[in-house]
């Protein structure tokens, strides 16, 4: 049985100091990080290279973490989409969840 966690640490608008934020995060307990493939308001490769470091350190395990990310549609995203706009939606979010820091 999965349970949903009752507190998530949510990783948007941190920017270049996602990585040593959720690298503290880690460090002070928490197992569960929100995150989205939306560079225009997280930095997903951040939160990514924590958690593998930390999985690499032996600090935490892959199977004690839940991550959540999410699919955003064109008009919530900047220039840097993580998908080709012309594809069909549902190639849209393969390729969004392909090109995704959680594939760990």
């Amino acid at each position: 049985m999965t349970m949903t966690p009752k507190f998530i640490y949510g990783t948007a608008w941190k920017e270049d100091r996602t990585s040593s934020l959720v690298a503290m995060a880690l460090e002070a307990g928490f197992r569960e990080f929100d995150t989205a493939n939306q560079r225009k308001h997280y930095f997903e490769a951040g939160m990514g290279e924590a958690i593998h470091s930390s999985i690499i350190a032996g600090r935490v395990y892959r199977e004690e973490l839940f991550l959540q990310t999410k699919f955003t549609y064109q008009r919530g995203q900047d220039h840097r989409l993580p998908y080709d706009p012309s594809a069909a939606l549902t190639k849209q979010v393969e390729q969004s969840f392909a090109s995704c820091y959680l594939a760990l």
